[in-house]
């Protein structure tokens, strides 16, 4: 969720420092929303937002590029063609009726629009989520098929698995509402339209037999609303169905799920309520009843208080997820009756005995049960954003619990290489137990399997199985001791790393792509892992090192052609540093800069995982982290982006490939042995690098973006921010 908000705020680049008026909450479009909503995303000072971008420096740098203003020059004469499409529309426009249905249209967007989904949307999830579970038995079933562990079905295949998943919830199969709301300042002029439309869908459903009755003019809940009721048609249904379903057998299903498609109606809704324009389209106009009404408001529910308190911001944006909504996807008793039905067929198929049938369900319900425990549950989850003086800000706020985020002390940057233009951490709480467990289970399938497959299997079967045992098993075991006893106790604080920098350059990443005069930037990202113990650290790396040997010898052994005899796994080269050692391993074969090589640096407080040796090195020795922001305080988790040091980054390698365009133009591939630079542009591609030059200027407004995730009782809350600067007047 936090890197979602980064992402968020990066795209937001070409916006301008901004103040807006406060608004009280009641006053929100969302105010409209019924309580029980799935859903909901609302954009607010539309009109504001648009104003500044526009009437930005930036935009107008956009605009004066040779391409825009040409693009924009060919338009306008388009618009003043005689006979021309585009002509004949701007005619159209410049009548009243619809010049007032334009400036409607206008306002509606311009201050607060939202759509949400109403509680049909979970009982939609619900059957959604059964259809997934029927795919994935139809496929195991398919897969199988023709096996030792084939399941003997009456089922035709996976079509049928899902018909009778279909048939058997019918109750579920709805059709979704969906609402769009727009609130308007010419609530006049919005009855103008609807007087308009209902004229024109009533002439329309006159010369359709099929719609005589479908249009209405109806008064639902504090709206007054047209309404399009369409039956669907059961001779369609069907055929579209027996499409998808060639199975022979589904007549009974089939019908069962056309019976309930006929009970079934698609409505869709377009009115006027208070002051906003509602357009709904769904299985019905139940929802609408609420939209207004005096209670049941979803901003007056408890998630929605962190929006109530933030009314006094200058928000862009809300969303919401229901809590009901999420857990209609979380692991449930179904899902692990249903992996059990699957274990019992399979069980069935082999002939195995009903002890070890109900050995083989145990398994998988202790897996599943354990899987299920250990992940998060549902909870509402509410975000915002709002214009700041320097860009834009947001919160988002996660009810959901069991999340393994430890924000019980600061996070570490001192091993991030001080200014790379991009650095995420967090911090997971450490579960000794829950490899434990996992080992155990692995335990009780290898003594399963021992008991009940490998001693009635034919003899090859029972000898790869006692080979597996006497010889991969105990590599297995090593590698156990080396989790439990190393790795584990040196991780334990639970803080990982990831980082972006461009230290080192090149000229050519890639041997068969052409050189580049000009020097490139490396984007090299690495892993970087809090170290509580060094020394358990390395002496776990030299498990895994020798462990690899022994896997080698033992495949040797197994079938000795499987690996060639002269093949073993290069040694690594290491380099021992200041702050620690760094292991290398070259990749000759790849073609790659003699640069790029799978690095692993273990240091005395953090171990890197790079591509780049060099970073490794670098990492490895503590510096402050200088990019923006606070990050002195408890944290579960942060996010830092240099977007000018990334920009900085992309636009030589844009430059690049835009050159070797130009030198690939009338050859059918791109030649390894030229060199591109500045030498052999044309005129074409100058002119596309000048252009490239003002835009990525334009992509430089964005100067930087933080996350911050933090825990506040019972929430995790994440807080982003950016800050953009608008190019210099001209």
């Amino acid at each position: 969720m936090m890197i979602t908000k980064l992402t968020l705020a990066c795209s937001l680049f070409t916006a301008l420092l901004v103040g807006s008026q406060t608004a009280r909450s009641e006053d929100l479009g969302i105010s409209l929303v019924p309580d029980d909503a799935a859903f909901v995303a609302s954009t607010l000072r539309g009109r504001e937002q648009y104003d500044r971008i526009v009437g930005s420096n930036a935009f107008a740098s956009l605009k004066d590029l040779k391409s825009v203003a040409k693009a924009l020059d060919e338009f306008a004469k388009q618009q003043t063609q005689p006979g021309n499409p585009m002509a004949i529309a701007m005619m159209m426009m410049q009548m009243p009726d619809n010049q007032e249905a334009i400036d409607l249209l206008k306002d509606m967007v311009a201050t607060d629009t939202f759509v949400f989904g109403s509680s049909s949307w979970v009982t939609a999830s619900k059957l959604f989520k059964i259809i997934q579970s029927a795919q994935r038995a139809g496929s195991f079933t398919t897969l199988t098929k023709g096996t030792d562990l084939e399941i003997e079905s009456d089922d035709s295949g996976p079509n049928m698995i899902i018909a009778k998943a279909l048939a058997a919830n019918t109750d579920l199969i709805v059709i979704p509402d969906l609402v769009w709301g727009f609130k308007t300042t010419k609530t006049d002029a919005a009855k103008n339209q609807l007087e308009r439309i209902e004229v024109f869908a009533k002439s329309m459903a006159q010369a359709q037999p099929m719609l005589a009755d479908a249009v209405a003019r109806q008064k639902i809940g504090n709206g007054d609303f047209i309404t399009v009721t369409i039956k669907p048609d059961p001779n369609l249904i069907k055929l579209a169905i027996s499409n998808v379903m060639k199975t022979p057998d589904v007549k009974e299903e089939l019908d069962t799920i056309l019976k309930r498609i006929n009970e079934l109606q698609l409505v869709v809704a377009l009115g006027v309520v208070k002051d906003h324009v509602v357009l709904s389209i769904g299985g019905g106009t139940e929802h609408l009843q609420a939209m207004g009404t005096t209670g049941g408001s979803l901003l007056d529910t408890e998630p929605l208080k962190v929006v109530r308190e933030a009314a006094d911001k200058p928000l862009s944006s809300i969303w919401y997820r229901s809590k009901k909504l999420a857990k209609t996807w979380e692991t449930s008793p179904e899902d692990i009756a249903e992996a059990k039905k699957l274990v019992t067929a399979v069980a069935e198929a082999n002939e195995l005995s009903a002890e070890a049938t109900a050995d083989a369900e145990k398994l998988v319900e202790n897996l599943m049960s354990g899987y299920a425990s250990r992940m998060p549950t549902a909870g509402p989850w509410v975000a915002y954003s709002y214009l700041t003086d320097t860009g834009y800000a947001g919160e988002e706020w996660n009810w959901s619990k069991n999340l393994p985020w430890d924000g019980s002390k600061p996070l570490a940057f001192d091993y991030f290489g001080g200014d790379p233009f991009a650095a995420v951490a967090f911090r997971a709480e450490t579960d000794p137990e829950q490899f434990e467990s996992l080992v155990t289970w692995i335990s009780s399938l290898r003594e399963f399997i021992t008991n009940n497959i490998a001693s009635s299997a034919d003899e090859d079967a029972q000898k790869n199985f006692e080979t597996f045992e006497e010889k991969v098993a105990p590599l297995g075991e090593e590698l156990t001791q080396t989790i439990r006893k190393k790795f584990i106790p040196a991780l334990k604080s639970g803080q990982i790393g990831f980082v972006l920098d461009s230290k080192t350059s090149t000229t050519r990443l890639q041997e068969t792509l052409p050189t580049s005069s000009e020097p490139l930037p490396l984007v090299a990202p690495a892993i970087v892992l809090s170290l509580d113990d060094s020394t358990l650290f390395r002496e776990g790396l030299s498990d895994v090192f020798a462990l690899s040997d022994k896997l080698l010898s033992v495949i040797r052994e197994i079938d000795e052609d499987a690996i060639p005899s002269e093949y073993r796994i290069p040694d690594p080269e290491e380099q021992d540093t200041p702050d620690g050692s760094v292991w290398s391993f070259a990749l000759p074969e790849s073609g790659l800069d003699e640069q790029i090589q799978l690095s692993v640096g273990v240091g005395k407080e953090a171990a890197v995982f790079s591509l780049v040796p060099e970073q490794a090195k670098r990492l490895l020795k503590s510096t402050p982290l200088t990019l923006e922001g606070d990050l002195s305080m408890n944290l579960a988790g942060a996010a830092v982006l240099d977007w000018v040091a990334f920009a900085n980054v992309l636009e030589p390698w844009v430059t690049y490939v835009a050159r070797c365009g130009g030198v690939m133009k009338g050859r059918s591939d791109l030649p390894a042995d030229e060199t591109v630079g500045p030498d052999n542009d044309t005129d074409e591609v100058k002119e596309a690098l000048e252009q490239l030059v003002t835009i990525f200027d334009v992509v430089r407004c964005l100067k930087s973006a933080t996350a911050k995730t933090v825990l506040e009782g019972d929430v995790t809350v994440t807080r982003w921010q950016n800050r953009i600067e608008d190019l210099p007047a001209q």
